[in-house]
């Protein structure tokens, strides 16, 4: 092969892996919130209001349906710090009508339940189970997995409130910067931390894309953490933003030996005015 053919086959390759890099894990569903305003203001009765629901799938930010029995918790904190449960409507989307009591910061964070699935060959077949894989043999795969996912509105344009208040998600993004205070939309700044059990996690990558970027998995920016967790993206549009990470580890402590890996997921979204 000539070197010039040889170059272009190469870069080609260079082109296909840094554009596969910008597509989120495709074979795994993705949770993540939304709210119907994410900048409420009050209203001529006097009250802030707003909806939230839950996203799952590929498409953001509306795609598969999910019940309020798939959760551990959805909890609301306010710009006191005060935190409540959230209770899912059952029909429809899964959502869940708000009126907030005041102004400013409001965090809410969502816990998926666990899942395990387990494949393996008997009598020459391929099976899945949603179960660990003791006393099964000849197994193809077998996955712990979780997934949390987390939003910040702005109510009435105040910024009071902590919007890096940790909610002890296995995997959490912590947001460093108030997007709703990024004045350059168009070349802003926004600094995330990644937790994996309440310690940052290095070089993960974690993606990001606006709504309306993509119809897919695709991702308008990535950045890897540094060595303290931070990750930071430069907002290049308007809008709703969607942040998203994934961390796998070999099984440990109690799963080990019920599972071969571990995968978690997490997202978090917010509106850059």
């Amino acid at each position: 092969m000539k070197l010039g053919k040889k170059i272009r086959c190469l870069g080609g390759l260079v082109v296909v892996l840094v554009m596969s890099s910008f597509f989120y894990t495709a074979d795994a569903h993705s949770l993540w919130l939304n709210f119907t305003d994410y900048m409420p203001v009050v209203s001529d009765s006097g009250q802030l209001r707003t909806k939230l629901y839950v996203g799952w799938g590929h498409r953001f930010p509306v795609d598969s349906f999910v019940k309020s029995e798939d959760f551990e918790s959805i909890i609301l904190r306010d710009p006191t710090g005060m935190e409540k449960n959230i209770t899912l409507e059952t029909t429809g989307f899964a959502a869940a009508a708000l009126t907030l009591d005041k102004p400013g910061m409001y965090t809410a964070a969502v816990t998926r339940k666990a899942a395990l699935n387990t494949s393996y060959k008997r009598n020459g077949k391929i099976i899945t189970a949603k179960e660990d894989k003791i006393g099964k043999e000849n197994i193809i795969s077998s996955v712990y997995s979780q997934q949390f996912a987390k939003s910040i509105i702005c109510a009435d344009g105040k910024f009071i409130g902590d919007i890096g208040h940790e909610f002890g998600q296995k995997l959490e993004i912590i947001p460093i910067t108030n997007p709703y205070e990024i004045i350059n939309n168009r070349g802003g700044l926004m600094k995330v931390r990644v937790l994996f059990e309440g310690k940052p996690v290095s070089f993960l990558k974690v993606w990001g894309m606006y709504e309306g970027y993509s119809s897919g998995d695709a991702a308008s920016v990535m950045a890897s953490t540094n060595r303290d967790g931070v990750a930071e993206f430069r907002i290049d549009h308007w809008g709703i933003w969607l942040l998203r990470t994934r961390y796998d580890r070999s099984a440990a402590g109690e799963l080990a030996g019920r599972v071969d890996d571990e995968h978690y997921f997490s997202s978090i979204t917010f509106s850059v005015p």
